[in-house]
């Protein structure tokens, strides 16, 4: 049974659960990101308050990628047996805890702790999210679908620094953690109650996007491994989040030191850097969906290469506020392939490895996020200060991932039905 098989009537039930299983997976996304870059939006408070150095601050923001790609592997494993309403509830409430436990830490190593505990939750709700759209959307629509959830991805960055930085300002950041502890809590019930998995869930039983490929759920885990675009997926992930977790932690601070902007201002840069990467992410996934995933993937590399050199002549040249206003608006280009990844691993590989495949590429996108703060923090501190530095690491850091990619990323022709299995 599929989309060509049943009545109007259970098609239009689809579309109307097509939606709110969206709306949930875009807020759930929006709760993992901004539970994961509360703190870079907030660093100077924090840092105050707990001592921290610029190296602590970069390591502190970027350890959580540690545990969230040890939970990739680990909830990779388990989602070929877990529905996706059950990754997500345990990954939300799991988050949700450890974000309440964070609201009280009062040392450094209590801030890694947590931030550890949280980064492992966090990947059960990307997967979970990624479970969801393969169970209620076909091939042909799913490089626009996850570029809106990560576009809600990147929103959640925008409101962390549009208003966790003026709450911090007002409260604490203490109470800016409490509110997203709650948020995530209160998303976590949410979805117990109205998440399903497919539309077998709502009483169309035996339906499918696509006819299952050969030997679909015996293929072994194995396969993943025999195919080069686990590899093309992990490096355009990590393309991506090294974009992301550098400017997201530390350009901010570059522009207040080289370019003495106001602190003030800094709400103002995250949100127009954030709302860049939501455009950017819708645009890309859709671009994905008819220009081809792979050369949207070597495509959003090259432009994050650009953002790197863009941002390292800010560290360098002075500029008035309104070109740091461009530069915080056309940022968000770095992460133009991001839909086209994980569309592109749930392309290449049958539905029932697809959410392990993306779950292990993750990995290496994680381990970028990772560095990329704690490698500039490291700069930053060598250099006595130089965030000029720090940016041209980051950029050839991104050279390096694009001309992986280019040599790596390109299409073979495959025959129907196999392609998902034995691409190489």
């Amino acid at each position: 049974m599929n989309w060509d098989t049943i009545t109007e009537n259970d098609r239009s039930r689809i579309r109307r659960w097509q939606i709110g299983m969206l709306a949930l997976a875009l807020v759930c996304e929006v709760f993992l990101a901004a539970d994961w870059y509360a703190f870079a939006a907030v660093i100077p408070f924090i840092s105050e308050t707990l001592q921290l150095d610029p190296a602590q601050a970069g390591f502190a923001q970027g350890i959580f990628a540690l545990t969230y790609g040890i939970g990739m592997v680990v909830w990779s494993h388990f989602s070929r047996h877990m529905t996706a309403r059950m990754m997500l509830l345990i990954g939300l409430a799991g988050t949700g805890l450890g974000m309440v436990l964070q609201i009280y830490v009062q040392s450094y190593g209590q801030l890694v702790a947590l931030r550890l505990f949280i980064g492992f939750f966090d990947a059960a709700i990307f997967l979970g999210n990624m479970k969801l759209v393969i169970g209620w959307f076909p091939q042909s629509r799913r490089g626009s679908i996850i570029g809106l959830i990560l576009a809600a991805y990147s929103l959640a960055i925008t409101l962390d620094f549009a208003l966790g930085i003026p709450l911090t300002m007002a409260f604490g950041w203490r109470t800016f953690f409490a509110v997203l502890a709650g948020g995530t809590l209160i998303v976590a019930l949410i979805n117990c109650l109205f998440a399903r998995n497919g539309p077998a869930e709502i009483g169309i039983n035996g339906f499918a996007w696509e006819p299952p490929l050969p030997r679909g759920a015996s293929i072994p885990i194995s396969v993943i491994f025999r195919s080069k675009w686990i590899i093309v997926g992990g490096l355009g992930i990590a393309a991506c989040t090294f974009a992301i977790a550098g400017t997201a932690t530390w350009v901010v601070p570059a522009f207040i030191a080289v370019q003495n902007m106001p602190v003030e201002s800094a709400a103002v840069i995250g949100t127009l850097m954030g709302l860049s990467q939501v455009l950017f992410l819708v645009v890309g996934g859709y671009a994905a969906d008819r220009a081809g995933k792979a050369f949207m993937i070597k495509f959003g590399t090259a432009m994050a290469l650009m953002t790197a050199f863009a941002f390292t002549a800010a560290a360098i040249y002075s500029m008035s506020f309104g070109w740091l206003l461009v530069l915080a608006g056309l940022s968000g280009i770095a992460v133009l392939g991001g839909g086209a990844i994980f569309a592109l691993l749930t392309e290449k590989y049958a539905d029932e490895l697809a959410t392990v495949a993306v779950g292990y590429a993750e990995v290496l996108g994680v381990a970028a996020s990772f560095v990329s703060p704690w490698m500039m923090g490291l700069v930053i501190r060598a250099s006595g200060g130089s965030f000029s530095e720090a940016f041209m690491a980051f950029a050839v850091v991104e050279a390096v991932f694009l001309v992986c990619l280019l040599v790596l990323a390109r299409e073979k022709i495959a025959r129907p039905g196999v392609m998902a299995v034995t691409i190489n």
